[in-house]
């Protein structure tokens, strides 16, 4: 499928601590995403083009759990407790796995 200067895909970048799904989830033609680079949107966002709306949200979502959950890890009071963590999981609501990752361990 041919993709065109002003054919909207989706765009997907990395969040800020301050970001909100509109931020870093909108959609865009490749002309307006040229914009947004001369506007001062950089590699480092790690941006992501889609042309599956759906595909997007889920890899929007991701990007801020994964945010959230590192700034919420950042901020805990756990300290030195977390240096010989080994796992890593995130449950919903009612408790159920919905990530899980071993960690590697770190090595003095």
């Amino acid at each position: 499928m041919k993709y065109g200067p002003d054919d909207k895909l989706w765009v997907v970048l990395d969040p800020t601590s301050e970001s909100t799904k509109g931020d870093i989830l909108f959609q865009a033609s490749l002309r307006e995403l040229a914009l947004h680079f001369k506007g001062g949107l950089t590699m480092d966002r790690n941006p992501a083009i889609f042309t599956d709306e759906k595909e997007a949200e889920i890899e929007a979502y991701g990007r801020l759990t994964a945010m959230r959950a590192s700034q919420a890890i950042a901020g805990s009071t756990m300290g030195s407790k977390l240096q010989d963590a080994t796992r890593f999981e995130l449950l919903d609501a009612d408790g159920n796995v919905l990530f899980e990752a071993d960690l590697p361990y770190p090595r003095s």
